[in-house]
């Protein structure tokens, strides 16, 4: 019956995994149909482009914990089915100790037996004592009656020395027996002791190996809660990380943007000047003080143009550098779908470290074209 209750513990507990992979493919397949909606916001222009990558991190990493779960139940199988097979020889023992107990049954039966036989044989030395008293009284009887017959009597006495040595043939048969008794019973009780030590051991290795199955539940139900903990912990870091980068990855757009629109008003400044310089340039035969004034403004604006030329290769300098930009956060993006789950975080830290230090390189840039804006402003109002 144990055996058979072992067996199906067992049957249970393989089926567990195959349960646990049955139920997390529908968990996994709503998350593919959520995230289409996810790829359909994509390509509109105003979704940021990290935004698809959550689910998909949150799928491989529960994934890898229901890896991680049915390997733990593997291993619990392989020590049961051990456990199993103790459990087993430890029967087939109790077994080997029943049939000697049987035999010792047979043996104590047998010894019953020869203790009865030893009774008969008692209570025919007590009939050939009888037969000496009686041969002893023929004897007298024989000397009073026929003194002369010593042939029967010689008879008489070498029947009486056969009976003696019968008797004494039984007498040594008879403490042979009982030393065998002896012997028998002595071997009996060992065996008795023997068989009970091993009952016994069986016993207390019964008691331990349950103690054991104890422990093992117990420390399995520990280590599937701890499981659970740094799982939800680590998918609520990387969920909080990739936010952030999403959060910065829009500011960086919008910078860009602010930097577009300023190029389009330096632009139209520039178009705003050029019919001032032509005023000044037909007042140029008036007086020779605007003529010398002109010239000056002639050369500003000469200078003006340069700095608008060197404005406008630093604007695609910065246009190529948050291209560039745009493109090392997809790499990392991608790198970040193959990466392990126990080192990703470390690995996202160090990116995402000089994700910050690009984006403050690219706010100096923007703030070097403003500085260089207003003292060209300056000098033009000048």
């Amino acid at each position: 019956m144990p055996s058979n209750e072992l067996k199906q513990r067992r049957k249970t507990t393989q089926g567990k995994p195959h349960e646990q992979t049955t139920e997390t493919k529908p968990k996994a397949e709503p998350g593919k149909g959520a995230d289409e909606p996810d790829r359909s916001s994509q390509t509109s222009p105003a979704s940021p482009p990290s935004a698809v990558d959550i689910r998909t991190i949150t799928c491989l990493l529960s994934l890898a914990v229901c890896l991680v779960l049915t390997w733990v139940v593997l291993l619990q199988a392989a020590r049961f089915a051990d456990i199993e097979e103790k459990s087993r020889l430890l029967y087939e023992k109790a077994a080997n100790i029943e049939g000697l107990s049987n035999e010792i049954s047979e043996i104590s039966r047998k010894l019953a037996v020869s203790e009865e036989d030893l009774l008969g044989a008692l209570s025919s030395m007590s009939l050939v004592a009888k037969m000496d008293n009686d041969v002893s009284g023929l004897r007298s009887v024989i000397a009073a009656v026929q003194g002369g017959e010593q042939f029967v009597s010689q008879n008489m006495q070498s029947i009486n020395r056969s009976f003696q040595n019968a008797t004494d043939v039984w007498r040594r048969s008879l403490e042979g027996i009982t030393q065998d008794i002896g012997n028998l019973k002595s071997d009996s009780k060992a065996l008795h002791n023997q068989v009970t030590a091993k009952i016994n051991e069986a016993e207390k290795a019964m008691r331990s190996i349950s103690e054991k199955l104890e422990e093992l539940e117990d420390s399995t139900k520990r280590n599937a809660r701890a499981l659970e903990r740094t799982e939800s912990e680590d998918v609520e870091g990387v969920e909080e990380q990739v936010r952030w980068n999403s959060r910065e990855i829009e500011r960086l757009e919008e910078q860009h943007q602010a930097l577009g629109s300023r190029g389009r008003e330096l632009s139209a400044k520039i178009a705003e000047y050029q019919p001032r310089a032509r005023q000044c340039e037909e007042q140029l035969p008036v007086v020779e003080d605007a003529v010398r004034s002109i010239l000056r403004v002639s050369s500003d604006l000469a200078g003006l143009e340069k700095r608008v030329e060197d404005l406008t290769v630093q604007v695609f300098n910065m246009e190529d550098n948050m291209l560039k930009v745009i493109s090392e956060i997809l790499e990392i993006k991608t790198a970040l779908d193959a990466l392990e789950v126990d080192n990703s975080i470390l690995k996202l830290r160090n990116e995402l470290g000089v994700i910050k230090e690009k984006v403050r390189e690219f706010e100096r840039a923007r703030r070097e074209p403003h500085s260089e804006e207003q003292s060209r402003e300056e000098a033009v109002e000048n």
